[in-house]
């Protein structure tokens, strides 16, 4: 299961990545197209964004993975605890990125409303979690742990998705591409709750018990 979500996770990881290396070697005086320019006004948003989501979706990818828990599980509760920072800085990040970046010039206003909306419901989902290990409700914090995870992992759904309508089409196309992020969500969301309930008698589904070893 790690690998498969770390898979999932390559394309945004590498264009992010690529992204990050053109802001560090590229001079913003011979860029011309003020889509590509506005990201040189605050380079280090993009950087935290960047560097925290890529460490997120690959610890994420295991802090998930029940075999893993069971079978480190000193090993668990130590990556948490990055996993969680790098989810919050992540996610508040590209929330600051939306309300302070200049926006495209074909951006879809929803767009940006889902961004605000679910990387704050990343935030806060990940501090629920925090909050249920502290109450010692494994139950209900592996749940929203879970729901963290899949929709910061919905970011690896939707290049995949505008990936292959965009071969299928032939060319981009920014309408459907607004239509396949807002299918990464939905999808994202649906996995979460769906591995929840199925997991339901290894302790995945939110309750009020105390804890048991």
């Amino acid at each position: 299961m790690p690998l498969l979500l770390i898979l999932l996770g390559i394309l945004p990881i590498a264009a992010s990545l690529y992204r990050l290396g053109d802001l560090a070697i590229t001079d913003p005086s011979t860029i011309a197209d003020p889509d590509v320019l506005r990201f040189f006004a605050a380079p280090s948003s993009i950087a935290m964004h960047v560097a925290f989501g890529s460490l997120f979706l690959i610890l994420g990818a295991f802090q998930v993975s029940a075999g893993f828990r069971r079978a480190h599980r000193t090993l668990h509760k130590r990556m948490g605890y990055l996993a969680a920072l790098s989810a919050v800085v992540f996610s508040l990040s590209g929330v600051w990125i939306v309300f302070t970046y200049a926006p495209h010039s074909l951006a879809n206003p929803w767009i940006d409303v889902g961004r605000v909306f679910f990387g704050t419901a990343i935030t806060a989902f990940i501090l629920l979690g925090i909050w249920a290990a502290i109450s010692k409700d494994l139950k209900a914090h592996r749940a929203w742990m879970i729901r963290g995870y899949a929709l910061a992992a919905s970011s690896g759904i939707q290049s995949y998705l505008i990936a292959i309508v965009t071969v299928i089409n032939g060319a981009f196309d920014p309408e459907i591409a607004d239509s396949m992020i807002w299918l990464g969500w939905v999808i994202g969301i649906l996995a979460a709750e769906r591995i929840i309930v199925g997991k339901r008698g290894d302790g995945l589904r939110p309750t009020t018990s105390s804890y048991r070893q």
